[in-house]
């Protein structure tokens, strides 16, 4: 089977998680640089179909190196929510809240018109279409965690 760097994943499935941790760290040539590998072995970590795998030392690698998306894969699968706590104190909690209604009313929404049977639905989510809900909720409590965290800090009096 041929190489294809940009194949489709899923979303959620631990490849994808890969895939977005290379995005976050800066692409392949600063992945490439940060783990000591060659393209290949790095493409292949997030491919698909490799059975390669990227270790656990590897995933703290690109961690520390600024990747969030394997923390917040791993609180989801144990049931949280991953927050950064440096984005949580110096986030805009006004706008955090106004960006969060926005996005919870078109969650809503798109859920609400996927699950009614009408003309373009037939009235149930199928799997691809929970993955994309899914995604946008993701997204959507990582900002509603922000805006919480900070609403704590102001509630607790320690805002300068």
């Amino acid at each position: 089977m041929a190489f294809n760097p940009v194949k489709q994943r899923v979303y959620g499935e631990p490849k994808e998680v890969v895939a977005r941790v290379f995005e976050e760290v800066g692409g392949i040539p600063k992945v490439m640089e940060l783990l000591d590998l060659s393209r290949t072995r790095v493409y292949a970590l997030a491919d698909p179909d490799s059975t390669n795998e990227i270790s656990y030392a590897r995933v703290c690698t690109l961690t520390e190196a600024g990747a969030q998306a394997a923390a917040q894969h791993l609180a989801a699968l144990a049931g949280g929510l991953f927050v950064p706590i440096d984005k949580a104190e110096d986030a805009d909690w006004l706008a955090l809240a106004g960006e969060a209604s926005r996005r919870n009313a078109r969650n809503i929404a798109a859920l609400m018109e996927s699950l009614s049977e009408t003309a373009r639905s037939p009235g149930e989510v199928d799997q691809q279409e929970a993955r994309d809900i899914l995604k946008i909720l993701d997204e959507q409590l990582g900002v509603l965690a922000m805006q919480r965290a900070k609403l704590s800090v102001i509630a607790a009096g320690e805002e300068e």
